[in-house]
Formats: C-alpha cells, structure tokens, sequence
C-alpha cells in the first residue's frame, strides 16, 4: 500500500501534540495562562505604585520650595486685614514697618519663583505704602481745608491698593495650592 500523499497531519500526530501540551500545561504562546495574568497585574501594580511615588514626591518638593512664599503672603494678608481698619499714617501705624519685612520677603519668593505673580503683590504693596498720609495731616487739615480733597485722594488710593494687593495674594496662593494640592 502506497502512504497518504495528504498535506494534513495524521490523526496521531494531532493527538501526540495535545498530550505533550496537556502534559506541560503550556498554551500556544508558552506561558501558562495563570502565571501570564498574575505578571500582568504585579507589573501594573508596579509602575502605578511607582509613578504615584515620584509624583508624591515631585509634589512635596514643589512644596516646599513654594512654602516661604505661600507663608509670606498669608502674613502679608493678616497685615493688610489690620491695616484696613484705619488709614495709615506716617509714623503712627506701626504695621506699616512690619509691611517693609513683608515686602522683602515677597521679593525673595518672587526670584525663586519667577512664575508665580509675587510681583504684583510687592507693586501693590509699594504703591500703598507711597500713600501714607502725613504725621501731621490733621494739623494741615485745620490750617488749609483745600488739602481735604488731596487726603481724601490719599486714602482712596490706600483702599484701592489695600484691595488690589488681596486679591494678588488671593490669587498667587490659589496658584500655589493648585499646585501642591493643598
């Protein structure tokens, strides 16, 4: 008898190759299939726990570096807070010398944080205190009353940069907490 000239393996080729499977517990790519899911979700696991370290990480640092910063102008606001209850007059308003320390301190976060808006709140922080009225501006009051509407331009321009510097720290510190996620 002439063998099978047939392209097709025989029967028991077939059935010798899924024994030897059945017997390795392999599958068609070589790996078991519980061994496969298990290095897939351990692998997962660990770049997820991985990247959520250097993020937690890069955040804190970013933290840290903005912190003076956010620290200066939290003090700065509790200033401007007091100095709101009264106009500010030369020589009598003693937050006005604790608003000097204040504003050097803005300065430095403003060159370790160029990004960050520091430099308005020091603008306008400077641009209140040149409206300071003067020690004896009651005195000069009573004297010549067309000084009235100079003080009275005086005191307008306190509250306008007063307001204006609020809303700079508001806005720098909301910045920073988008930031670090405070």
């Amino acid at each position: 008898m002439l063998p099978s000239t047939s392209s097709f393996p025989s029967a028991i080729a077939l059935n010798a190759h899924e024994v030897f499977v059945a017997q390795t517990g392999q599958t068609a790519g070589g790996f078991s299939a519980t061994w496969t899911w298990g290095s897939v979700i351990a692998l997962m696991a660990l770049v997820v726990s991985t990247w959520l370290i250097i993020n937690h990480r890069r955040r804190d640092g970013i933290a840290k570096w903005l912190e003076p910063g956010y620290d200066a102008a939290s003090e700065s606001l509790v200033v401007l807070n007091r100095l709101a209850l009264k106009p500010a007059i030369e020589g009598d308003t003693a937050d006005l010398h604790e608003l000097v320390d204040l504003v050097s301190r803005l300065r430095l976060a403003e060159q370790r944080s160029p990004e960050l808006p520091f430099g308005v709140i020091v603008a306008e922080l400077e641009g209140y205190q040149k409206n300071v009225l003067p020690h004896d501006y009651e005195d000069r009051l009573a004297a010549d009353t067309g000084l009235l509407s100079a003080y009275l331009t005086l005191t307008r321009m306190q509250g306008i940069k007063l307001e204006a510097a609020r809303t700079a720290i508001a806005c720098v510190q909301r910045l920073i907490e988008k930031r670090t996620r405070k």
